[in-house]
């Protein structure tokens, strides 16, 4: 996968180097210097504590890690330093960073994580794990590459996103109104399988509707990414700014919790021009309410509203009037391919009466959540596939497209989609015959 292109910076094409030759900031004199009989390198203070932060460590991990003193380490973030090339190779190859993110002169402005989404039961307060630190670099280094890309591209037209950034959705509005108009666009009405009857026969399985679906919100010019960090601590994120919109699905989870995760984090690209979102787990508060004010309610509402219609749910509903509340979550679970606990808060939003107080009783008896199915989330999947997994369709289409125009050669294609190039011939054929 390419480099991160910070503000500031230019990309230097030399294929078949390290990566720390690949990008350096511009305006700097050479980094580096001979001194003392070792190569070393100024690095400012705030840079190493990006390094270090941005990457989920701390001095003590690091410190063990390398065995360069903590104490040391912490001088080093203290004020500016003169470092050998030595310890940093030690420090970059530990944390997984590129020799050229320490030689920046200063941390890159990034946009912050909107939608982050916890996974129940996790402690939001808690730090986030190595993992999804570089779930998070990830989907920055997309942003980044696309913009590059674009740049390359002669006859690049405006993406779909453009519009879709310019529409005004803020969470005062009606989820099931905004729902119901991005259900149009991306072509759902009448079910791309999701509301159809036969679905199950159309589909199969549901990581196949999860793949339809997961194009549908990328056709509207957002980049759907998967990356696998502990499943009780987050489900997904949306990252926006100043490149393209990417959401993030925690692929150690079961698909059917990836297909709301999809929707709901779709709902915060649409809000995140003016809006910052507060950590809030999935929750039948959220869903009673109706009020639309809070945002993680609001994007629970436009998910649910998009998989379960309410007139679709409600006519499925009344076909299960006899079943007992268990049974009945059971069948339209698998009706709708979501989760029991997302079926039910859905029912609980929608039904009044006694009927109601039935599914308000199972709710809290239901307890916490499980820990979400341990996955393989495509580890042994083979190379094309697992990278087409983790990147998207449209995002590996880019890459390809921009090589067969000879925006890019296949050194950076290599290096764009952190694949080898004897793996091109798999991912093509996964990407275009399925």
């Amino acid at each position: 996968m390419a480099s991160m292109n910070a503000p500031g910076q230019r990309r230097l094409r030399l294929h078949g180097r390290k990566e720390h030759a690949v990008r350096v900031a511009t305006g700097r004199s050479a980094p580096g210097r001979r001194h003392a009989g070792r190569h070393t390198i100024k690095v400012s203070p705030q840079v190493l504590g990006w390094v270090i932060d941005s990457s989920g460590w701390r001095d003590g991990e690091l410190a063990s890690a390398t065995g360069i003193s903590a104490s040391l380490i912490g001088q080093w973030r203290a004020c500016e330093s003169e470092i050998s090339m030595a310890d940093i190779r030690s420090m970059a190859g530990a944390i997984k960073q590129p020799l050229s993110s320490f030689m920046l002169a200063e941390p890159p402005r990034e946009a912050p994580v909107a939608g982050f989404r916890p996974g129940s039961g996790s402690a939001a307060a808690g730090r986030p794990s190595r993992q999804l630190c570089s779930a998070v670099k990830r989907a920055r280094e997309i942003q980044y590459n696309v913009r590059e890309l674009r740049e390359y591209a002669t006859d690049d037209p405006a993406p779909p996103v453009d519009g879709l950034l310019a529409a005004t959705v803020e969470h005062a509005d009606d989820p099931e109104r905004v729902a119901a108009g991005e259900a149009a666009r991306m072509g759902l009405n009448g079910g791309i399988g999701v509301l159809a009857p036969a679905a199950p026969d159309r589909y199969g399985r549901t990581n196949l509707l999860y793949d339809a679906l997961r194009d549908a919100v990328e056709s509207r010019g957002v980049f759907v990414a998967q990356a696998r960090f502990p499943a009780g601590e987050a489900n997904g994120f949306a990252v926006s700014g100043e490149g393209p919109p990417v959401v993030v699905i925690n692929s150690a989870h079961a698909v059917g919790s990836r297909i709301f995760t999809l929707f709901h984090e779709y709902a915060h690209v649409l809000l995140a021009g003016g809006s910052v979102c507060r950590p809030a787990p999935e929750s039948l508060e959220a869903a009673d309410s109706g009020s639309g004010k809070v945002i993680e309610g609001w994007c629970d509402a436009f998910a649910s509203s998009v998989l379960m219609p309410r007139k679709e749910f409600l006519d499925a509903l009344r076909e299960e009037k006899g079943r007992t509340v268990g049974g009945a979550l059971a069948v339209l679970s698998q009706r709708f391919f979501l989760s029991r606990r997302a079926v039910l808060v859905r029912a609980i939003g929608l039904i009044e009466g006694p009927t109601k107080d039935a599914y308000l009783d199972h709710y809290r008896k239901m307890g916490p959540l499980p820990e979400p199915r341990n996955s393989t989330g495509g580890r042994h999947a083979p190379p094309g596939v697992a990278c087409l997994n983790r990147h998207g369709w449209r995002y590996v289409q880019m890459v390809f497209d921009s090589e067969d125009a000879c925006s890019i050669t296949e050194c950076d294609m290599a290096m764009y989609l952190n694949l080898s190039a004897r793996h091109f011939d798999g991912l093509r054929a996964k990407a275009w015959n399925g």
